[in-house]
């Protein structure tokens, strides 16, 4: 695995709506693999080779959970609202990066100690809106000399690593394990098959950047590739996340509980099919909250058959995640025995 390219990934900032430090590195790399390259209006990033009526389409989304500023007191702290659906839980004291026109300044997301917290208090999650980011000035005046609006993105300040000898570790793994697939893929793109790095499918129930791709592409079949929650840690039980790292990618059979895609029951068969005889172990998902962006195409123009093909990940939705290098080469191994066989 190019641990390189998957670190600038993680690494790189695109906050929902702000998509444009990861669409960078996408058309970049792309066109390193000399693949044609079209950004529309909505900042989706469409790659293909060449393409005529129907393609096949295989769909990533670039952006990540994160923050925006809401409010600047009098005293210079900030206050927010989040982007996508985070864990409160998860937000408490972490660095964090403002994206300003000035550049990235770092903060710390603060709270009320608990040494000054009531018994009742330290016992329940506290609620974001009580949070606040510090980023070291004195009053308004000086946070917004420092560049930051209303309006501005945050993300958080975590740094890829690996873990172990086959694990990584990293934020956003939700979802540029994906766009590290399709640019793996690119490399020996057959012709009418189409690659698009999506935007804001994280601050949608079912994701916008591929509904509106899709919609001008008209695919015959759309893939999903993305994240699958990952349950095989502590305090999990198995029937509520029986999936789990280092048994080879998720098939998503179910999204949302049936309020996003249902998968086509002859796609799922052809993908199984495929996975035999390719020799890529899989695992089979059906799951009641979440879903991926094959949940905002399924059911566009008449119906379009839809699949998310996803990577077990633990934690996320947080500030870090935690994914199988095993697993992402599994997921592009039998990702490129499908595009050549549908």
């Amino acid at each position: 695995m190019d641990i390189k390219l998957m670190k600038r990934l993680s690494e790189a900032d695109g906050v929902s709506s702000q998509e444009d430090g990861i669409a960078k590195i996408m058309v970049e790399e792309f066109k390193k693999r000399g693949l044609k390259i079209e950004v529309d209006n909505f900042g989706n990033v469409i790659a293909y080779k060449s393409i005529s009526k129907n393609p096949l389409v295989l769909g990533a989304h670039m952006d990540e959970i994160g923050l925006m500023v809401k409010h600047i007191d009098s005293k210079g702290f900030v206050r927010f609202m989040k982007i996508g659906g985070i864990d409160d839980r998860t937000l408490v004291n972490q660095q964090v990066l403002i994206r300003t026109k000035k550049g990235l300044i770092t903060g710390v997301i603060g709270s009320r100690p608990p040494h000054i917290m009531k018994p009742e208090e330290r016992k329940t999650t506290i609620d974001y809106q009580s949070l606040f980011i510090d980023v070291g000035a004195s009053n308004e005046k000086e946070a917004l000399k420092m560049g930051i609006e209303v309006g501005d993105t945050v993300t958080f300040s975590t740094e890829f690593k690996e873990l172990g000898k086959k694990m990584m570790t990293g934020k956003a793994l939700d979802n540029r394990l994906g766009c590290y697939v399709l640019l793996q893929l690119a490399k020996e793109l057959p012709k009418n098959v189409i690659l698009i790095g999506t935007s804001q499918e994280e601050v949608s129930t079912f994701g916008k950047g591929a509904k509106i791709a899709s919609y001008k592409l008209d695919p015959r079949t759309f893939i999903a590739v993305d994240t699958a929650v990952a349950g095989d840690h502590p305090e999990l039980k198995p029937h509520d996340a029986p999936v789990y790292l280092g048994k080879g990618p998720c098939i998503v059979l179910v999204e949302a509980g049936a309020r996003g895609n249902v998968a086509e029951k002859k796609l799922v068969k052809k993908i199984l099919d495929i996975a035999k005889k390719t020799k890529v172990p899989v695992q089979l998902e059906v799951i009641d909250g979440g879903a991926t962006d094959a949940a905002s195409v399924h059911n566009m123009k008449g119906g379009i058959p839809c699949i998310g093909i996803c990577i077990p990940t633990r934690y996320i939705h947080s500030t870090v995640g935690v994914a199988s290098s095993e697993d992402v080469e599994l997921d592009i191994k039998l990702l490129k025995k499908v595009i050549t066989s549908l």
